[in-house]
Protein backbone atom coordinates (compact mmCIF):
# COMPACT_ATOMS: atom_id res chain seq x y z
CA UNK A 1 0.00 0.00 0.00
CA UNK A 2 3.05 2.22 -0.16
CA UNK A 3 3.05 2.57 -3.96
CA UNK A 4 1.46 5.83 -5.24
CA UNK A 5 -0.93 4.02 -7.62
CA UNK A 6 -2.39 1.84 -4.85
CA UNK A 7 -5.11 3.49 -2.79
CA UNK A 8 -6.68 2.21 0.39
CA UNK A 9 -10.17 0.74 -0.03
CA UNK A 10 -13.16 3.00 0.43
CA UNK A 11 -15.40 2.40 3.47
CA UNK A 12 -18.05 -0.32 3.07
CA UNK A 13 -16.73 -1.24 -0.36
CA UNK A 14 -17.87 2.01 -2.02
CA UNK A 15 -16.07 3.11 -5.16
CA UNK A 16 -13.77 6.12 -4.60
CA UNK A 17 -14.74 7.43 -8.06
CA UNK A 18 -18.43 7.60 -7.17
CA UNK A 19 -21.32 5.42 -8.28
CA UNK A 20 -20.35 2.55 -10.53
CA UNK A 21 -22.06 2.51 -13.92
CA UNK A 22 -22.73 6.24 -14.14
CA UNK A 23 -26.05 6.20 -12.22
CA UNK A 24 -26.58 9.24 -10.04
CA UNK A 25 -29.87 8.27 -8.40
CA UNK A 26 -31.88 5.25 -7.38
CA UNK A 27 -34.13 5.30 -10.47
CA UNK A 28 -31.72 6.51 -13.14
CA UNK A 29 -32.30 3.32 -15.15
CA UNK A 30 -35.82 4.53 -16.03
CA UNK A 31 -36.48 6.89 -18.93
CA UNK A 32 -36.95 10.55 -17.92
CA UNK A 33 -40.62 10.62 -19.02
CA UNK A 34 -41.62 7.42 -17.18
CA UNK A 35 -45.27 7.57 -16.03
CA UNK A 36 -45.55 5.88 -12.62
CA UNK A 37 -49.34 6.21 -12.45
CA UNK A 38 -49.98 4.62 -15.85
CA UNK A 39 -47.53 1.84 -15.05
CA UNK A 40 -49.21 1.12 -11.71
CA UNK A 41 -52.70 1.13 -13.26
CA UNK A 42 -51.55 -1.19 -16.06
CA UNK A 43 -50.00 -3.58 -13.53
CA UNK A 44 -53.17 -3.68 -11.42
CA UNK A 45 -55.32 -4.21 -14.52
CA UNK A 46 -53.06 -7.00 -15.75
CA UNK A 47 -52.67 -8.75 -12.36
CA UNK A 48 -55.67 -7.81 -10.16
CA UNK A 49 -55.65 -10.80 -7.76
CA UNK A 50 -51.92 -10.70 -6.90
CA UNK A 51 -52.13 -6.93 -6.41
CA UNK A 52 -55.13 -7.35 -4.11
CA UNK A 53 -53.36 -10.07 -2.11
CA UNK A 54 -50.21 -7.93 -1.89
CA UNK A 55 -52.19 -4.91 -0.69
CA UNK A 56 -53.97 -7.05 1.90
CA UNK A 57 -50.67 -8.48 3.15
CA UNK A 58 -49.10 -5.04 3.31
CA UNK A 59 -52.13 -3.65 5.17
CA UNK A 60 -52.04 -6.55 7.62
CA UNK A 61 -48.33 -6.06 8.26
CA UNK A 62 -48.74 -2.31 8.64
CA UNK A 63 -51.65 -2.75 11.03
CA UNK A 64 -49.73 -5.27 13.12
CA UNK A 65 -46.57 -3.19 13.32
CA UNK A 66 -48.01 0.35 13.50
CA UNK A 67 -51.62 -0.26 14.58
CA UNK A 68 -51.49 1.87 17.74
CA UNK A 69 -49.97 4.84 15.93
CA UNK A 70 -52.53 4.59 13.11
CA UNK A 71 -55.43 4.28 15.58
CA UNK A 72 -54.10 7.24 17.58
CA UNK A 73 -53.79 9.39 14.46
CA UNK A 74 -57.29 8.43 13.29
CA UNK A 75 -58.75 9.17 16.75
CA UNK A 76 -57.00 12.54 16.83
CA UNK A 77 -58.31 13.42 13.37
CA UNK A 78 -61.85 12.37 14.28
CA UNK A 79 -61.72 14.34 17.55
CA UNK A 80 -60.51 17.42 15.69
CA UNK A 81 -63.39 17.15 13.20
CA UNK A 82 -65.99 16.72 15.96
CA UNK A 83 -64.64 19.72 17.88
CA UNK A 84 -64.79 21.86 14.72
CA UNK A 85 -68.42 20.80 14.09
CA UNK A 86 -69.41 21.57 17.68
CA UNK A 87 -67.63 24.93 17.58
CA UNK A 88 -69.36 25.91 14.34
CA UNK A 89 -72.74 24.82 15.76
CA UNK A 90 -72.20 26.86 18.95
CA UNK A 91 -71.08 29.91 16.94
CA UNK A 92 -74.16 29.65 14.75
CA UNK A 93 -76.41 29.46 17.81
CA UNK A 94 -77.77 26.02 16.97
CA UNK A 95 -76.91 24.57 20.40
Amino acid sequence: MAAPEVRPPAPHGASPEGPVGGATGAFEFLPPNFDWKASAVATVQRYPIPCLLGAAALGFWLGRSRGRAIAGAAAGLLTNLVVKQITSAVDAGEL
